[in-house]
């Protein structure tokens, strides 16, 4: 909404912020309000068991094996070492992952991204007027929206991510790029199994083997397609309200090559996908040097 406000002409400058305080009360029962009252949360239903049932359908169809999706943490946790900013700054082991506790079979406590506080901003300019406020602006080539059926039950394939495939779809139109332009991919990854399926809903990968880019090493720092390039969701923290922003803001430490240690080699175009709910609505931002 700020990026629509000045890019109309609006308003001349707008700040987009997010803040979450979720280390008191109880985080579960709060995020379940992104799914169905009637039909999900009055049985039971929260976002872990969601997100458990599209992994299991995973397994069952593309015959994935029980480790398939551990180095998706294990590069999350090796990333956010260097973030001072990230929750968890230690390393783990595919070993760790796979013996650490079953939340929601089959989903493991380290297949899940942690409650956490968070805050972050961005401050948008109109492009002709942002190097008055900074020598390295970073610009936004293209932002989309796109939902599906609110209920996994409803849609016709689940482990196709609708709302991530046609909003992605739409944002590189709007920028004239293709997927391969991409330098790096802030990618949703709440859950192991999210990531995944949005890798593949994006067309990084064929349908039952985005685990794969994972597994092979090519999500990391010097992979094929870098993800959760300060630690993602899994590692930096996950404060829901303020977690696309933080995406942000290390979208534009990488464009403007001040990462650090976890800077990837000459970085042009950065993919942002945050979503809502079990992919009910899932937002796309590209951003360029």
């Amino acid at each position: 909404m700020a990026y629509l406000a000045v890019a109309s002409g609006e308003a001349d400058l707008a700040i987009a912020m997010g803040v979450e305080k979720m280390s008191t009360g109880q985080a579960t029962p709060a995020l379940a309000k992104a799914l169905d009252a009637e039909k999900e949360v009055a049985v039971g239903a929260n976002l872990i068991s969601k997100n458990a049932e599209l992994m299991q359908l995973y397994i069952e169809k593309y015959q994935m094996p029980p480790d398939g999706l551990v180095n998706f943490a294990v590069n999350a946790h090796n990333n956010a070492i260097a973030n001072e900013n990230a929750l968890f700054r230690k390393p783990i082991t595919a070993e760790t992952v796979t013996q650490s506790r079953l939340v929601y079979p089959p989903i493991r406590l380290l297949d899940c991204s942690p409650i956490c506080d968070g805050a972050a901003a961005v401050v948008l300019a109109p492009t002709d007027e942002a190097r008055a406020f900074t020598s390295t602006p970073i610009h936004i080539l293209a932002s989309s929206v796109a939902t599906d059926h609110f209920r996994i039950e409803d849609r016709k394939d689940p482990l196709m991510l609708a709302g991530a495939r046609l909003s992605a779809l739409r944002a590189a139109r709007r920028a004239n790029i293709n997927r391969s332009d991409v330098s790096f991919f802030e990618v949703h990854d709440a859950f192991s199994i999210m990531a995944c399926l949005l890798l593949e809903s994006t067309g990084y990968a064929r349908r039952g083997e985005g685990w794969r880019l994972a597994a092979e090493g090519r999500i990391g720092l010097t992979g094929e397609i870098p993800i959760a390039t300060m630690g993602g969701l899994k590692a930096r923290g996950h404060p829901i309200g303020a977690t696309a922003l933080y995406q942000t803001c290390e979208i534009v430490l990488q464009l403007t090559e001040q990462a650090g240690a976890n800077q990837i080699a000459n970085p042009k175009i950065g993919l942002l996908q945050s979503v809502g709910g079990a992919a009910s609505t899932v937002l796309t931002h590209i951003f360029g040097n």
